[in-house]
């Protein structure tokens, strides 16, 4: 008998077309909807040899059900909705997408960087209104070239942006938790450095970090507080890697010079927060990582990991549950 993949999502179906396409041979794969009965996904994962998942979440009643699961494969390279902890106490492997995003997070990164230096927003706001001289000195606008850009977290799309912002002829340098081998770090031209003089000496700040425990609040008010004035920062993560009560009293009390948001804590957020309203402030929906390009790599890189696993090999980008 074929083992089993049980894809769960909360995809359209142009999405699952194109992931079904991708279905490996000699496998089998059941779709299901993450809307569906929950008595019916647990039917499905009781079943599952592999569980590929968009989001990465699972109630109580799929984890009971998950006896023969051999591997957890979150389409995302998030996974900070799967319980990991639950995961390694019932000994399953949990991987991510393996940088199947990458391209177009650092994109969106640098997209934010660009609009927040060259206040994109307020230009074509004064275009649609009927205006057409508002900000032609440039007196409030800035180029990428000779800044230092300083990136939190070098895993694929840290390094993508690196290669992406060097381009811009900006300058590099980055804090990781695990430090990057010398070779890495000549390959994307980048410089090592401590967290709080990488906040103390960069223009532009980017974040690249998977949110756990020790990652929650990691730029708070102190953090902010050693930023340059004029430097902005931008998060394409998690939104709570942020103390967000802390960015917006930054922002307001002009301690540091603009920020570049694609997530926030609360998802979707409240109309009234105030981020939304400061014009040296650039948000999108938590879409950085998700295009039409993505969706056939994502599925390339999750059945080949699954097929890893199923002919005995260990699986490949496994996140680790951690509590610091």
């Amino acid at each position: 008998m074929a083992q089993k993949i049980v894809f769960l999502h909360n995809v359209v179906p142009q999405v699952v077309q194109i992931i079904q396409a991708k279905a490996p041979q000699g496998l089998d794969l059941v779709v299901l909807s993450q809307k569906a009965p929950e008595a019916e996904q647990a039917a499905a994962v009781r079943e599952a040899d592999f569980l590929l998942l968009f989001p990465g979440e699972m109630s109580p009643a799929l984890w009971d059900a998950a006896k023969k699961v051999k591997l957890i494969n979150v389409m995302s390279a998030g996974y900070d909705r799967l319980d990991v902890q639950k995961a390694a106490q019932l000994g399953i492997p949990v991987a991510n997408n393996g940088g199947a995003n990458s391209r177009a997070v650092s994109d969106h990164a640098m997209l934010l960087m660009l609009a927040v230096y060259r206040r994109i927003l307020d230009r074509v706001d004064n275009v649609r209104s009927g205006q057409w001289a508002r900000g032609r000195m440039g007196l409030d606008s800035f180029e990428l070239a000779d800044k230092t850009l300083g990136i939190v977290g070098l895993g694929n799309i840290g390094r993508m942006v690196a290669r992406r912002a060097r381009g811009f002829e900006m300058k590099l340098q980055y804090y990781d938790v695990f430090r990057a081998p010398a070779e890495v770090e000549r390959e994307f031209h980048v410089a090592y450095i401590a967290l709080d003089d990488l906040l103390r000496t960069s223009d532009a700040i980017t974040l690249h970090v998977p949110l756990h425990k020790g990652s929650r609040s990691l730029i708070g008010e102190r953090e902010l507080g050693t930023m340059k004035k004029s430097a902005i920062i931008i998060n394409t993560s998690r939104g709570p890697v942020i103390d967000e009560a802390a960015l917006i009293a930054a922002l307001k009390d002009g301690k540091i010079a603009g920020a570049g948001l694609d997530v926030l804590t609360k998802e979707p957020t409240e109309p009234d927060n105030p981020l939304l309203k400061m014009d040296n402030v650039v948000v999108t929906p938590h879409c950085a990582g998700i295009t039409f390009d993505t969706w056939a790599r994502r599925a390339e890189n999750c059945f080949a990991n699954i097929v890893r696993v199923a002919n005995g090999q260990p699986p490949l980008w496994v996140v680790q549950f951690t509590e610091s």
